[in-house]
């Protein structure tokens, strides 16, 4: 082939290209594949037309020359990687669309003997109409807009969950993906899930039998759930004291600890924060146990009777669930809320009920609270009461710079105890206040 002088680049790129095209038509998916690299630094229009073939290879599966034993979704799908390469280089984003149809189109193949066709083309069509777009006007009224799939569909979805939980979890989160939270949320949809599983949870307390799978399905469905950063909706509410309702049930086969893991996901963080809301709140509403060392005073506040109440639970387990509920629904660290409740206890000179609230998992934090709450000691009795509650009984494995902090604080309270008895004219030295600021100043 002749090429013109200086322009034999130009002329080795179109020829190039057109080998690349004649490789797509013969199905030479190999050797298509490796024309891109150099097609992409092409001049004038080529890096344009190979994009464009790109994304009708991806959009088109079904228009591909493929062999018997070639699956066309799959030949899409190795072009789809290319296609997300190639945009890459050019600092652009595949748009989600892309894969998400794809997607569905090999999760169908698996589902064939599952889901009627119609339903199938019902879905698709669905998939395709939420992916595009953004909410209109940023008007927060979806469900008056967004594509609506049938009672024929759903209820499909929902016997589709029963029979085969894996699949049908797949099709559903391709069903109500959010894309970066601007998509749509499928809101139609969602509701039907939320209502299928509030009467599976009544079907499970009744007293007929239930269908096999019923449990799987409310899991299933539970990890497909959407909770966006909106306020929620009263749905969910009952929903989640629903859930606890059910896992508190004696004989119930719903089993808490795997309904969290179902639920412990980015998407799913709101609908956890407000079953735990819904969790503190049952527990919380109870009257405080008795602790070993006497009743909870109920002038605490309620944040420390609660964590008070929760820490002298024998069970340790339980009271971390619950006190990472708690915390959640506050949206406060426990540290702070532990730190918060043994001051409140310090203040209060309630010395039995701090002793055992830091008595198993918080004993590193004794010492800490020694300087913290040195100040609000209010007499001498007080503050020996204190580090003989919350230092002397330390072991080893406490921090040894505020270890050597109390030592010293229980040295001076030594001296000051000597001199009150060798000296009860010095009153002065009574005025432990004063006394105290110094102390906290010369070894915290």
């Amino acid at each position: 082939m002749n090429h013109p002088f200086g322009k034999e680049e130009a002329a080795s790129q179109k020829q190039l290209f057109g080998f690349f095209c004649e490789c797509l038509r013969r199905g030479e998916w190999e050797l298509a594949q490796a024309c891109v690299p150099q097609l992409q630094e092409g001049q004038g229009d080529i890096p344009k037309r190979v994009e464009d073939i790109l994304q009708a290879l991806v959009v088109c599966p079904n228009l591909l020359r493929c062999g018997q034993d070639i699956n066309p979704q799959r030949v899409a799908w190795v072009w789809l990687l290319v296609l997300e390469k190639w945009l890459a280089r050019e600092k652009k984003l595949l748009p989600v669309v892309f894969r998400r149809k794809l997607e569905f189109l090999l999760l169908s193949e698996d589902l064939q003997g599952d889901i009627p066709e119609n339903i199938l083309e019902e879905l698709y069509e669905t998939l395709t109409q939420g992916a595009v777009g953004h909410v209109p006007d940023g008007n927060p009224r979806r469900e008056s807009w967004t594509p609506r799939l049938s009672s024929e569909a759903v209820s499909v979805l929902w016997d589709l969950l029963r029979q085969s939980p894996q699949p049908a979890q797949a099709l559903l989160e391709l069903l109500l993906e959010e894309d970066d939270g601007t998509g749509l949320c499928h809101w139609p949809l969602q509701n039907a899930l939320v209502d299928l599983i509030r009467k599976a949870l009544r079907a499970l307390q009744g007293p007929d039998s239930v269908p096999p799978g019923v449990v799987d399905a409310i899991y299933g469905a539970l990890r497909t759930l959407r909770c966006p950063a909106e306020p929620l909706g009263v749905e969910l509410h009952l929903l989640c004291e629903e859930l606890l309702e059910a896992c508190r049930t004696e004989g119930s086969p719903l089993r808490e600890e795997r309904l969290l893991s179902c639920l412990l996901h980015k998407a799913s963080r709101g609908l956890l924060s407000l079953y735990g809301h819904t969790y503190a709140e049952k527990v919380t509403e109870k009257p405080p146990r008795a602790t070993a060392s006497g009743k909870v005073s109920p002038d605490h506040l309620d944040p420390e009777r609660a964590m008070l109440a929760l820490f002298s639970n024998p069970n340790p387990a339980e009271a971390w669930k619950v006190a990472y509920f708690y915390c959640l629904s506050n949206n406060k660290h426990f540290l702070e809320q532990i730190l918060v409740t043994a001051l409140t206890l310090l203040k209060e000179e309630d010395f039995p009920n701090l002793g055992c609230l830091l008595d198993r998992e918080f004993r590193p934090l004794s010492c800490l609270l020694v300087l913290l709450g040195w100040t609000h000691c209010q007499s001498l009795e007080s503050a020996k009461r204190l580090l003989q509650t919350l230092h002397r009984t330390q072991g080893p494995g406490c921090d040894e710079l505020l270890r050597d902090a109390c030592d010293g604080l229980w040295a001076h309270l030594e001296v000051l105890e000597w001199c009150i008895q060798q000296s009860r004219c010095c009153k002065s030295l009574l005025n432990l206040p004063g006394q105290v600021s110094t102390v906290s100043v010369q070894y915290s």
